[in-house]
Order: C-alpha cells, then sequence, then structure tokens
C-alpha cells in the first residue's frame, strides 16, 4: 500500500484491493485518515456488501435521518442525477450536522461517471481555524451555533413543523488527534447563539468565506471505481454539477459519530 499527498487535504492509496477484507491494512487506513483527512483508493470493484464492510473501519454504519436507502442496504443511499435543478449539494457542508451526533466519516464510491464535471471539493477545517485571527479566535472560542434541519427536511417533502435544531461549537476539537477545526456548514446553521443578530450575519458570512479558501481545497475529479471517504469533523465539502442529464451513479454511506465539543 503506497500513500501519496494530493493537496492541502487528501492522500491517495494505491496497491490495495478493498474488496479483499482479510488484506486490507486496517491500522496504516486509520492512521492515514487521521493524517491527511481525506483518503482517495482507486479502481476498486465494490458490491454493497463490500462498501457496508469497509466502511466498519471508520465505524458503525448510520441510515439517513432524511433520505431513504437502498433496498436490503438501508445504510446506503444511491445518488442519481435528476438534472442540475434537482442538484442538493452545490455548497460547503458537512454531513448531517442537524444531529446531536454527527457522522465521522462519509464514504462515496463511484459507479457511473460523466463524460465532464461532477468534481467534488474538499476543504481543510484545520487550516481555516489555523489561519483566523488570534482576536477573532478569542471572541468566538465557546460560542456555539444552532444548527437546524429545516432545510433538507423541507427539500425531502416534510414539514417545517417538524424541524428541530440542535447546538454546536463553532471550533471543534477532534476527539482522536486533538487539533481544533472551523465547524460551520451555510445549509444547516441559522445564528450564532447568545449574540447580537447583526454580529452573527457578518461574522457567519465571513467565516463561510474563509472556510472555502482555494489554498485549502483539495478537487477531486471521479473515474469510475472510486472510492473517496472523508472526515466531516474536519472537512467540508462541496459536490459540483454541470454534466447536464448524463447518467452520474454513486453509492454513499457514513458512519457512526459523537457530540462535536
Amino acid at each position: 500500500m503506497d500513500i501519496e499527498q494530493v493537496g492541502p487535504v487528501g492522500a491517495e492509496i494505491t496497491d490495495i484491493d478493498l474488496s479483499v477484507s482479510e488484506q486490507i491494512p486496517v491500522k496504516a487506513i486509520e492512521e492515514a485518515f487521521l493524517k491527511h483527512s481525506v483518503l482517495v483508493f482507486k479502481n476498486q470493484k465494490l458490491s454493497p456488501e463490500d462498501l457496508k464492510n469497509i466502511s466498519l473501519i471508520w465505524g458503525e454504519p448510520l441510515i439517513h435521518p432524511v433520505f431513504k436507502g437502498m433496498e436490503n442496504y438501508p445504510e446506503i443511499i444511491e445518488i442519481k442525477n435528476l438534472g442540475e435543478k434537482y442538484h442538493t449539494n452545490a455548497h460547503w457542508h458537512s454531513d448531517v450536522t442537524f444531529e446531536e451526533e454527527p457522522p465521522n466519516a462519509t464514504l462515496l464510491y463511484s459507479l457511473e461517471i460523466p463524460d465532464e464535471g461532477g468534481d467534488t471539493l474538499f476543504s481543510n477545517q484545520y487550516l481555516a481555524y489555523e489561519d483566523l485571527s488570534e482576536e477573532l479566535k478569542e471572541n468566538l472560542t465557546n460560542k456555539l451555533a444552532i444548527h437546524s434541519n429545516l432545510g433538507v427536511l423541507i427539500l425531502s417533502g416534510g414539514k417545517a413543523k417538524d424541524a428541530k435544531e440542535v447546538e454546536h461549537p463553532i471550533f471543534r476539537t477532534h476527539p482522536e488527534t486533538g487539533r481544533k477545526a472551523l465547524y460551520l456548514t451555510e445549509a444547516f446553521v441559522k445564528e450564532i447563539k447568545d449574540v447580537e443578530s447583526k454580529f452573527s450575519q457578518e461574522t457567519l458570512s465571513a467565516l463561510y468565506k474563509h472556510s472555502s479558501n482555494e489554498s485549502y481545497i483539495y478537487r477531486h475529479k471521479w473515474t469510475a471505481g472510486d472510492l473517496v471517504v472523508w472526515d466531516n469533523r474536519c472537512v467540508l465539502h462541496y459536490a459540483e454539477h454541470g454534466y447536464g442529464n448524463q447518467n452520474r451513479t454513486m453509492h454513499r454511506i457514513t458512519t457512526a459519530g459523537s457530540k462535536p465539543l
């Protein structure tokens, strides 16, 4: 197994067949994951059962709280192209932050890939935190952001009255590396708790822009058979469209997490 860094976040792992479970060097993969936060495994041939088994490296697979999973594999969501109008992930986010315990890791496996478009971008939120001014770090230390599932609930045909809110720290300490990361998702965050509304809006707007600075980003250009795994505790991702009505089919699974601290 060879590991090569691919950008400000991420590494590509080669010379490994993830479908042969007894040959997977779990400890080395775990170490690489904590070091690089995004791992790319190319040229894989993975059944849904393989994907589910591989996900156990990062924790117990989760059933999405909103979107329905595959028959016989409720933990796996099959993502197909329904056209740009219905593309829901063209924004920087960490997955499912509107839960008390958001998933630690997301695995995304490509089955069909369009001729062009459909890149996924990843942004290193360790670097985003480290580059903030000391004054801003001090002002926002111990501050909480209020996250809501209202938008995704409406998108999936739910009712606003069923929406829920949770509170997470703006600066999250990674439970395994001990490093701090900026932890905000524009699609899910309503406001900063216990501050004046104007300050909340202006601060969040500046932090969203900062979090996707080009110097923090790795752009992944998909080929069929790619498995990409990322750490939702310290990485934001953005799914571009730009492939019209071409076929694009992915399998996605997340793993259990913990309360952000």
